[in-house]
């Protein structure tokens, strides 16, 4: 797991690179980045290609990697020991509703992957675990290709501890290349 987490940056920006065919011909690859919230607070860079399209949907494949490397502890002293470095690789899709509309609704599941060091928050145990993910969320397009919004995200892991829950929290931009 550490591997894929050291070339997760790596494989996103590839993904950005290569993108995939789209349902019309061309690429239509974006790429995002987001504060993200829970367990710790750090940022998140997702890249993802477009895979199916109507005028009522878009399915796309999607890369989101998230590095939390700020603690609670940076802010407020709770009593608990310190939280180390959080890091996670996202792989899954990203389905939009209305995707010709300003707003529309967004919704995202897939496989996930993080390492979670020292004395992590909401879960007891450091180490590395996998899972699932599935998150909900809006998003408002502002011109040239930017659309902002937020998401909250529900993980489902198992590692060192048997069996993890927790939510995250984001509140991205998304750029679109060569979109009005």
């Amino acid at each position: 797991m550490k591997r894929v987490i050291r070339w997760a940056p790596a494989l996103v920006l590839a993904g950005a690179a290569l993108g995939c065919r789209a349902p019309e011909g061309g690429r239509q690859v974006d790429l995002g980045l987001a504060p993200s919230l829970l367990p710790n607070l750090g940022l998140a860079a997702s890249t993802s290609a477009a895979i199916a399209r109507s005028p009522s949907y878009e399915w796309r494949a999607e890369a989101r990697f998230t590095d939390q490397f700020v603690d609670d502890k940076t802010f407020a002293d709770n009593g608990l020991p310190e939280a180390g470095n959080w890091t996670q690789l996202e792989l899954g899709l990203r389905g939009l509703s209305t995707p010709e509309e300003r707003s529309h609704w967004i919704v995202r599941f897939g496989a996930i992957g993080f390492d979670a060091l020292g004395e992590p928050n909401l879960i007891e145990e450091p180490g590395d675990y996998l899972g699932v993910y599935g998150s909900f969320g809006r998003e408002t397009d502002f011109g040239h290709g930017f659309s902002i919004g937020p998401e909250i995200s529900l993980v489902a892991a198992s590692g060192p501890d048997p069996f993890v829950l927790f939510p995250q929290l984001t509140w991205g931009i998304r750029w679109r290349p060569g979109a009005q």
